[in-house]
């Protein structure tokens, strides 16, 4: 692997980790700032709750698919 090549891995990785950490933040202040209004209204709006659990762990996943071969890649010995 040449230098160029570690140093790209390396950047995507943290591009990677950069999203989900972003997308993260996001989450919680939403989640926070809606839990310190107040339930005015008491109708349930899901539809599912397996399809929201499934939105919530697709950029998990998605970004765990980015980051993994980067990480097996760095760290192989």
């Amino acid at each position: 692997m040449t230098g160029f090549q570690a140093e790209l891995r390396w950047g995507l990785m943290v591009v990677c980790l950069l999203i989900f950490g972003l997308a993260f933040a996001v989450m919680v202040v939403s989640a926070w700032v809606q839990h310190r209004r107040g339930a005015k209204e008491t109708t349930n709006f899901h539809g599912s709750v397996a399809v929201e659990v499934c939105w919530a762990l697709a950029p998990l996943v998605i970004v765990m698919q980015l980051v993994w071969p980067t990480v097996r890649s760095v760290l192989a010995p």
